[in-house]
């Protein structure tokens, strides 16, 4: 068994703030201050992040304030005067510049969204996963996935093992007493460690496509603490049954992306703010090493860093209404919610002009208020089209193509999405109408899915696509992938600890978990499907730092040893 506290080297404790620097936290803490976490979760709201206190504590173990309450409100939710506060702090000295990139955006928007549209499906970049190493098609596919954020490897594992590890989830989950969904998520069963699972995250296509697919990223810090080419397996749930709800969100906090203590500390969104949303680069990483995007607790926030959040489809899964839609439009998509609340419509927001699309009258706040457009603490980013009228959501959310047993899809941390199940805590209404996100989001194209247009990435590979599948049976992993980074690699060794006593991941609270089954994986099974690299993914094997290709990449692994493998770290 691990400790419940891992001691860090001192090179790497001298990089995390407070308590934190000496120990990782101890869930243990949360079962005796838990009645606090309210009043300690009020108060942060009010005055701002959690403190180093809270930070030890593990609220995901409890209901979350407020999931299932809704707002009969007519309008978006004012916060309190400390975000007036914040937005002025933002905007101050670059009003001009701000509202002159405002107007760039708005004129910009509705051309790409007309593309978008145009395509559909054909929107999203799409390669046969034995393509992946040949240099022109894979070339071709990256450049794509970096202008539209989102992806498709097909046949990544293969069609009978996708299928086989589908019957082996269910056989599992029948026999799992963890397996029972937690109200709020009746598609999304407590389980994370099933053989299926530990399969899939070791598994080296599902790895080689991970390190194939973060290659996208780059670092304007060439001495950052991060490196693509040894992906961190994170462990998630999966979805069962037929999904239900849909709404379109971004992931990855909300109110946070404002917040100088949140994004702000790494300067992610600084060329947005600083009126200059044409040179953020959606895909640096540098700038999101040091980001905190869960200040508030929320639960199963995901407290590492994703390259690409992604799912592992295991039977067929249709383009609409059952798959995920996007809107692939990741640098000017996030530029927009991001600049919408600093700008008013010419009328008042109860009137039916708030959906206008027109680009004309809309004006910088003088002064700014406190609303965050579709951003509150604690929740997800909701997108809405009465919030967010210029991105005409009806029109820019895509449908995913067709998807095979077998196929990966990936999307930008970053983009707007909707993936139709309950998983996600839907923030109160805060539009003028209904809270109604499908807005006929699946634009009926009746498209042959053998396209032939021109991305030489696109073969027809021949899948025989079964639109004829029960919706009820659909099944499909969360598989993000993940770079090796300080923040991945703390929780690397919570998650380590998590997956031998059996019990969930540190984002996903306590309990026993799957620790009472019988048939629950170990290291030896993640040895057996993925050798030497599945052990590294989780923490579960040293890395050889002569791999490494770089200095920085070598302190990197050098680093991650010294947290997951302190001994060895001594020994050096």
């Amino acid at each position: 068994m691990l400790p419940c506290s891992l001691p860090l080297p001192p090179s790497a404790a001298g990089e995390i703030p407070g308590n934190a620097a000496k120990h990782l936290p101890c869930s243990s803490l949360s079962h005796l201050l838990c009645r606090l976490v309210p009043l300690i979760l009020i108060m942060a709201i009010a005055a701002g992040p959690l403190s180093t206190l809270s930070s030890m504590l593990d609220p995901r173990s409890h209901s979350r304030r407020g999931e299932t309450q809704s707002s009969a409100g007519s309008g978006p939710i004012h916060l309190t005067a400390r975000f007036t506060a914040l937005k002025e702090s933002l905007a101050s000295g670059k009003e001009s510049a701000i509202t002159l990139s405002w107007q760039r955006l708005l004129e910009r928007l509705p051309e790409e969204t007309r593309l978008v549209s145009s395509l559909g499906p054909r929107a999203i970049p799409t390669i046969h996963f034995t393509d992946t190493t040949k240099p022109h098609q894979s070339e071709q596919f990256l450049r794509e996935v970096r202008q539209r954020g989102v992806g498709i490897i097909r046949d990544v594992v293969s069609r009978d093992t996708a299928l086989a590890w589908d019957r082996e989830t269910r056989e599992y989950l029948a026999q799992t007493p963890a397996a029972s969904s937690p109200p709020r998520r009746p598609q999304c069963p407590d389980v994370y460690w099933s053989s299926p699972q530990i399969k899939a995250r070791a598994h080296p296509n599902i790895l080689a496509a991970q390190k194939f697919l973060m290659s996208i990223w780059r670092s304007k810090d060439p001495t950052a603490r991060v490196t693509t080419c040894f992906p961190v397996s994170y462990a998630d749930r999966m979805k069962v049954r037929k999904p239900d709800g849909l709404y379109a969100h971004v992931d990855g906090g909300s109110v946070e992306r404002w917040e100088p203590d949140g994004y702000g500390r790494a300067g992610t969104y600084k060329d947005i703010f600083d009126g200059r949303w044409e040179d953020y680069d959606p895909w640096e990483s540098s700038t999101r090493l040091g980001v905190t995007s869960d200040l508030y607790h929320k639960a199963s926030a995901c407290s590492i860093f994703r390259m690409f959040q992604g799912w592992l489809a295991l039977n067929p899964v249709a383009s609409a209404p059952c798959s995920v839609q996007v809107c692939p439009l990741p640098r000017l998509a996030t530029a927009y919610f991001l600049l919408r609340p600093f700008f008013s419509p010419p009328s008042p927001p109860s009137s039916p002009a708030l959906t206008s699309q027109d680009a004309g009258g809309w004006t910088f706040n003088r002064p700014q208020n406190s609303l965050l457009h579709g951003a509150l603490p604690s929740y997800a980013q909701e997108i809405h089209p009465a919030l967010h009228p210029h991105l005409d959501l009806h029109r820019s959310l895509v449908s995913v193509p067709d998807l095979e047993p077998g196929d990966y899809v990936v999307w930008h941390p970053d983009l707007i999405h909707s993936i139709p199940d309950s998983d996600s805590d839907s923030p109160p209404d805060q539009s003028s109408s209904t809270n109604n996100h499908n807005h006929n989001h699946n634009h009926n194209h009746n498209h042959n899915h053998n396209h032939n247009h021109n991305h030489n990435h696109n073969h027809n590979h021949n899948h025989n696509h079964n639109h004829n599948h029960n919706p009820e049976s659909m099944t499909y992993m969360y598989l993000p992938a993940c770079p090796l980074t300080q923040t991945n690699a703390l929780y690397l060794a919570r998650q380590r600890k998590a997956f031998l006593l059996g019990c969930p991941p540190p984002d996903f609270g306590g309990g026993r978990g799957e620790s009472e089954h019988a048939g629950r994986p170990g290291v030896q099974d993640v040895d057996d499907a993925g050798g030497d690299d599945g052990l590294r993914a989780m923490g579960l094997l040293p890395w050889d730092e002569e791999e490494a290709d770089s200095d920085a990449e070598r302190a990197v692994l050098a680093m991650a040893n010294g947290i997951l493998f302190p001994d060895l770290y001594d020994m050096l």
